[in-house]
């Protein structure tokens, strides 16, 4: 041991920086911009161009070759795409091209995606393989070529389908290869479909992208079809696979016209559809409508550099952690998580009472203005407001929610709800319900009070309504998505509407301001858990504000022995990834995971006040 109470051992750097995760995509050929100082290797997405379809009876293009592969490489380093061409559909009377490889270059090193094959064509132009194989013309019921030719590592691509000519004329192409399956056979009945193409595949590290066609990228083309009984059979062109294959000519999504066939999507590497045959009539085999079929999609190749966390490899001396720790230099595992955090809802007003307001209510989650939360893993408080007691009948004003809090993130109780002699509003995260007295009316308590920015999750809620001057109809408390309304005449107002927030995985309104009290009707409660106000006829308490949305209290009636409402408690939800060990205390709150994409993520809620471990 050193004298220090340190181990001894060799001197190691912190590494404090983060590297984020990116993702670049290439549409067209060129150089990714240089990569981060700290990435080894990166994920590559490469997709040829995708094979072209001929025209009339032949099969669809098969896919362009579609890889998914680790790329060693260094920090700084330039990686260059070249990104292949979709090959041209074939005129009414002749086969289409084979698309144009696409290729990655890191360190030297070439990464080829193979292109996809075109559409066969008569026995004078056959299917040709690639990365997947193009779909065999319906002349003598020809085979599709195969995929995945030559072998590449982590190819996806497959064989075209069979193309069928059978007594009665019934014709149709194979449909061309896709990444994810073979293109289908066509029928051998009259009345069926030319071979659908083979669907492409979802690339697991590019979710999402705007490239993608149904999420997936490399379907295949649609074979050709003829139509036109009772001279030939009725074969419809079939449909392109999913990822981005083009349809064939007079599909069976379409209508029975004659048509040429469909482009495979850009930047998927589909396969071109067909170009189909149509007989307008019942005359001679003479009458003939051929149409041309289509081009192949265009490839696309992407990268994604990893997020690398911070580091302090090696061994340590106990001092230097102390000073690092103190300095707030040192490593600390970190997570990045969405939060919603509500405060607990303001009680109403008594004796012809103001509606409470409604909880502040702030949150990261499908908030573009405001990011994520990024906290070091540990074990954080979590204060979850209670909603503001009710207030019994004579008069009195209602009491305010208590804060709720998370880290560095605060909502701000409810504003209370006025009452008839009050002449003061009662702010908050929402503002309460003003009062009618004295007779020029009271304004309601104003909301966002104090200010949440917007880069937290802000702004908070909105103001409570006004009381009618020397009325006794008075506002109701303001939501998170509206101000409260003003009373009118005896009428008290409704409680402002509150949000509604997805976060759970399902969507859940909250933070809806309570209802004035009046002397006629009270006021309703707003969406989102906020208490309807109640009137002196109505003989009831003003209702209580729900539990856990923040929601406020109803205002009462100038009615004895009757209360206002209490304001709905708050509630706190923490969202983490899924890969994120999450443990809640006490036993009341909750942790769910939900379902996909990307092994879907944690869900913490808290309905009291405890811990959050991660």
């Amino acid at each position: 041991m050193a004298g220090n109470g340190g181990i001894i051992g060799p001197p190691n750097p912190v590494v404090t920086c983060t590297q984020a995760e990116v993702i670049q995509v290439k549409t067209s050929s060129g150089d990714f911009s240089a990569t981060q100082p700290r990435t080894t290797s990166v994920t590559a997405l490469i997709v040829a161009g995708g094979g072209g379809g001929p025209g009339q009876r032949g099969g669809g293009g098969g896919a362009g070759g579609v890889r998914e592969i680790s790329v060693p490489t260094t920090g700084g380093a330039t990686i260059a795409a070249t990104i292949g061409g979709g090959g041209a559909g074939g005129p009414s009377g002749g086969g289409g091209a084979s698309g144009t490889d696409s290729t990655l270059v890191a360190c030297s090193t070439t990464y080829t995606a193979e292109s996809g094959g075109r559409g066969g064509y008569e026995a004078s132009c056959a299917a040709a393989t690639g990365g997947s194989g193009g779909g065999g013309a319906s002349t003598s019921n020809a085979p599709g070529a195969a995929g995945n030719t030559p072998p590449q590592p982590g190819n996806s691509g497959n064989a075209g389908g069979t193309g069928n000519c059978s007594p009665g004329n019934v014709q149709g192409g194979g449909g061309g290869g896709g990444a994810g399956a073979v293109g289908g056979n066509a029928s051998t009945s009259s009345g069926g479909n030319a071979g659908t193409g083979g669907v492409g595949i979802a690339p697991t590290a590019f979710p999402g992208q705007p490239f993608l066609s149904s999420c997936k990228v490399g379907g295949g083309g649609g074979g050709s079809g003829s139509y036109g009984s009772p001279v030939y059979g009725n074969t419809r062109g079939g449909l392109g696979g999913a990822g981005g294959g083009g349809p064939a000519g007079n599909a069976p999504d379409g209508p029975i016209t004659g048509e040429t066939g469909t482009a495979g999507t850009a930047n998927t590497g589909g396969g071109g559809g067909g170009g189909s045959v149509f007989y307008p009539g019942s005359g001679s085999p003479g009458a003939i409508n051929s149409y041309a079929g289509a081009a192949g999609g265009s490839g696309v190749v992407a990268i994604k550099e990893p997020e690398l966390p911070a580091k302090a490899p090696g061994v340590w001396q106990m001092n230097t952690v102390y000073c690092q720790v103190k300095q707030g230099e040192w490593v600390y595992r970190t997570v990045d998580v969405d939060y919603l955090v509500i405060a607990g809802g303001g009680s109403g007003g008594a004796g012809n009472g103001g509606g409470g307001g409604a909880g502040g209510m702030v949150t990261s989650y499908c908030n573009s203005c405001a990011s994520k939360l990024t906290i070091n893993g540990g074990t954080y408080d979590i204060t979850v407001g209670g909603g503001g007691t009710a207030v019994p009948y004579p008069e009195g004003t209602g009491n305010k929610g208590t804060d709720s809090t998370f880290s560095t993130i605060t909502a701000t109780g409810g504003g209370a709800g006025n009452f008839q002699s009050g002449d003061t509003n009662e702010d908050g995260g929402s503002g309460g319900g003003g009062s009618a007295y004295p007779g020029a009316g009271a304004a309601g308590g104003a909301g966002n009070t104090p200010p949440a920015p917007t880069a937290l999750g802000g702004p908070q809620g909105n103001p409570g309504g006004a009381g009618h001057p020397g009325q006794q109809g008075f506002g109701g408390g303001g939501g998170r998505g509206g101000a409260g309304s003003a009373g009118c005449g005896t009428t008290g107002g409704a409680g402002g509407t509150g949000a509604a927030n997805s976060i759970s995985g399902s969507p859940v309104t909250y933070a809806g301001g309570g209802g004035g009290g009046a002397d006629g009707t009270g006021g309703a409660g707003g969406p989102g858990g906020g208490g309807a106000g109640k009137s002196a006829p109505q003989n009831a308490s003003g209702v209580a504000g729900t539990a856990n949305t923040g929601g406020g209290g109803g205002g009462l009636g100038n009615k004895p022995g009757q209360t206002s409402g209490a304001g709905g408690s708050g509630v706190i939800i923490v969202r983490a990834p899924g890969s994120t060990n999450v443990s809640v205390a006490p036993g009341t709150n909750s942790v769910a995971t939900l379902p996909g994409p990307a092994g879907g993520c944690k869900v913490a809620t808290f309905t009291v006040s405890g811990t959050l471990t991660v």
